[in-house]
This record gives C-alpha cells, sequence and structure tokens, in this order.
C-alpha cells in the first residue's frame, strides 16, 4: 500500500496515461506515429529530479513533463499533446485508487475468513449478553464474533461499490468539453486503461466520487472499531474475558509490571478517528469554483494516501489480534454463574404471564427476586421455586423448561444459518 502511493507509482501512472493517449491520438492520426514506440522502453520517472524542476515551474506536471523529455527528447514534440494536467492527474489517480482497493479488499477477505473460523470456533461458548454495559441474557461469543463478521461483508461490499463508483477517467480537456481532442481519443485511451469515461466532467473528475469512497474506508475503520473496543471491554479489570495478544517480552507499563495494557485496540480505535475526520475533508473538496479550482489538490495528497494507508493498516493489526485473541471461556462461564440466574427474569416473567398474572404484577415479583438474587448472591432458581406465588402456578417440570441455559441458545442455529457458516 506504501508503494501505491508513493510518488515513484504516481509517476509511472501518469506516464501510463500518457502512453495510452499517445497510443489513441496515433490511431486516429492526431499526432504523427512515433511517440507511443518512442516511450515504449520508459517506466519510471525520477521523483527527485520531479522536484528539482518543480523547484523552478511551480507545477508539478511540468515538471514531470520536461523530465520525461530529459529521459527520451524523442518525445519533446507531441507527449502531452491536447491534454490538460488532470486529464492525466485525475485519470492515474483513478488506477491508483483501484490498485489500493484491490489490496484491501483481499486483507478485509482474509480478516472476515479468521472474523468466521472465531464465530464457528466458539458458537457454543455462553458468555453473558450486555446492554448498557450491564448483563442481560446469554449469548455465545461465536454469536458476538458472527456479527462481528456480517458487519464485515457489509463493508467489504461497500468498499466494492465505492470502488466501481470512483472507477472513471477523464481526456475531455481544459473545461471537459472536448476543445481539442475528440471523444472518442477519450474512449480509447481509457478502453486501454480499463476504465469508463466521467459521463460530464469539469476540469476535473466531480469529487462526490473521493468522498463515497472516503466514506466507505471510514466504515472500514468503524467496523474494526466496534471490534477492538469489544475486546477492550472484555480486558476490563475483573471483566478479563478477552486478551488481545501479548508477547513474552512485552511491556505493559514502564512502572506496574503487572499491567497488560490493550494497546494494539486502544491504537486502532483511536486512528478510525482520522479515517473519519478525513471524509469530513473530503466532502468540502465537492464544492469547486466554477469548473475547477485547485483548492482540492492539496487536501486529497493527505486524505487520500493517509487513508488507504490507515485501513490497510489497522486490517493488518486487527487480523494479528483474532488470531491471537485469548479468550477465556471458563471466565465466562464464572460470571454467567456469579448473575445467580437472575437473567432468566424474561423467561419466568412470560410464563406467569401465560398462566393469567397481570403483568405488572407479574414483572414486579420477578423484579424483586431478580434483585434479591444478585444483591445477596443467592440462586434466583431457588428463590423462585420456593414463591408461593410462582410455584403455585408453574410445576416443577414448567420451572425446569425456564431455567434452562440451553433453551437461551437454541435459536443462534438460524443466525448461522443466515450467514452461510
Amino acid at each position: 500500500m506504501t508503494e501505491i502511493w508513493a510518488d515513484e507509482r504516481r509517476f509511472r501512472y501518469w506516464l501510463r496515461v500518457e502512453k495510452a493517449v499517445a497510443r489513441a491520438e496515433e490511431k486516429l492520426g492526431i499526432i504523427p506515429k512515433g511517440l507511443s514506440e518512442c516511450l515504449a522502453d520508459v517506466e519510471d520517472v525520477d521523483p527527485e529530479r520531479v522536484r528539482e524542476i518543480e523547484q523552478e515551474t511551480e507545477h508539478e506536471v511540468t515538471a514531470f513533463l520536461q523530465t520525461v523529455w530529459e529521459k527520451v527528447p524523442c518525445s519533446r514534440e507531441y507527449l502531452h499533446y491536447g491534454l490538460t494536467s488532470y486529464d492525466v492527474v485525475d485519470t492515474a489517480l483513478t488506477l491508483r485508487i483501484l490498485e489500493a482497493c484491490d489490496v484491501l479488499e483481499t486483507e478485509i477477505a482474509e480478516l472476515n475468513k479468521i472474523l468466521a473460523d472465531l464465530a464457528l470456533k466458539h458458537k457454543k461458548t455462553p458468555v453473558l449478553g450486555r446492554t448498557h454495559g450491564r448483563g442481560a441474557e446469554p449469548i455465545t461469543f461465536g454469536v458476538r464474533a458472527l456479527s462481528w463478521y456480517s458487519e464485515g461483508l457489509r463493508v467489504a461490499e461497500e468498499l466494492t461499490h465505492a470502488r466501481s463508483k470512483s472507477a472513471r477517467g477523464r481526456i475531455s480537456g481544459t473545461v471537459g468539453t472536448f476543445t481539442v481532442l475528440d471523444p472518442i481519443c477519450e474512449e480509447l485511451a481509457l478502453e486501454e486503461l480499463g476504465l469508463e469515461p466521467e459521463p460530464v466532467a469539469t476540469q476535473v473528475i466531480p469529487r462526490d466520487r473521493h468522498a463515497t469512497l472516503l466514506f466507505a474506508l471510514a466504515l472500514v475503520g468503524a467496523w474494526l472499531e466496534r471490534i477492538a473496543l469489544n475486546i477492550r471491554l472484555g480486558q476490563l479489570e475483573g471483566l478479563d474475558e478477552l486478551f488481545e495478544p501479548f508477547r513474552e517480552r512485552q511491556t505493559g507499563s514502564s512502572a506496574m509490571p503487572h499491567k497488560r495494557n490493550p494497546v494494539i485496540t486502544e491504537r486502532v480505535c483511536g486512528l478510525a478517528r482520522i479515517l473519519r475526520s478525513n471524509v469530513q475533508a473530503g466532502l468540502e473538496n465537492v464544492a469547486l469554483w466554477h469548473e475547477r479550482d485547485i483548492s482540492h489538490s492539496s487536501v486529497e495528497r493527505v486524505i487520500l494516501s493517509d487513508s488507504f494507508n490507515l485501513a490497510h493498516y489497522l486490517i493488518r493489526k486487527m487480523q494479528g489480534v483474532i488470531k491471537g485473541l485469548k479468550v477465556e471461556v471458563d471466565r465466562m462461564k464464572e460470571i454467567l454463574d456469579g448473575t445467580g440466574g437472575a437473567f432468566f427474569a424474561q423467561r419466568l416473567l412470560l410464563a406467569l404471564i401465560k398462566k393469567c398474572m397481570a403483568r405488572q404484577d407479574a414483572y414486579k415479583l420477578v423484579q424483586k427476586l431478580a434483585f434479591k438474587a444478585k444483591e445477596q448472591g443467592q440462586s434466583f432458581d431457588l428463590l423462585a421455586r420456593k414463591k408461593k406465588e410462582i410455584n403455585e402456578k408453574l410445576s416443577e417440570a414448567e420451572l425446569n423448561e425456564i431455567f434452562s441455559l440451553e433453551r437461551f441458545l437454541e435459536g443462534i442455529e438460524v443466525l448461522y444459518r443466515r450467514m452461510n457458516l
């Protein structure tokens, strides 16, 4: 990913666009044959030399062209014939975006595979589900991971959509109206490059396409942050259900040797904020003066490369975290047992309602028992069985059915079927 966004690759793509246009122009007789052959053996342009010339020209594309002319003097006459800078810059940028998306899509697919494996491994591992940070009802840790996997598939789909929306080029001249080159030249050049033409360009490809792409990258970050945040929560002192990988000689704290801090997942959560903030900058790039000003250019040099590099980095880090994730199955069971079974409250409530007890009366009765079980460390099951209002309405067999942990987990099968796992 770093190589894709390096200057060497950028200038290589500029050259690739110039070559495609030259071949199209020769085919149409716009320029005499010879330029494409002249450029055939030129693969790279020296970024240092471009920077040196740019110190004088204050224009990077002009500096690029002069660097090519120095390398292959035969290109001096017709290289860049009929083009404006952003015919080259924007079309080449699209090619880089597509290559970068290919890398991300591969890495996301790998992470989703790792998440699917985690979901399958812990399909039957009970864990206390939580809402508002408080104990709710049991699920399995596999279901929690399945939710991460499900979101990962949606994120991959959104990135593919944004990639497709970004796959546009333009060889339409200074204000996008083909004042020099015929539209057929654009069509031929872009066909060679594997791009569709921007239907209505100004001097640039409209920046809503890039804003959409940046939003997709921010979604990647939000997905990874959600996973990372939940791993951090699982590593809270006193909870200790999950632990991110910790190397043998790793240091948790310079002062406190006992610390095992979730530094990787904290880093993921922090850097995801940058991906989100770059969306704002991308949106502000959409509105340009008339057919184009240059206010977007400097911003894009930062936010596009940073967002792709950050997204790639975060995906790779989370691959390592999930592969090495320590799932404390016994601790999860201990926490479930420590609730006294208060999480059976809803099942008991509904059973009493079915036995014609008024809902409010049943709710108050069950709530009082559940709070007592948690506060006094007693068994909710036993407290309920001793309660006259309950055992008069529910048989022992019915109570056994209510207080069965397995019944909480039967419904997860449909979730796995929906995800084809």
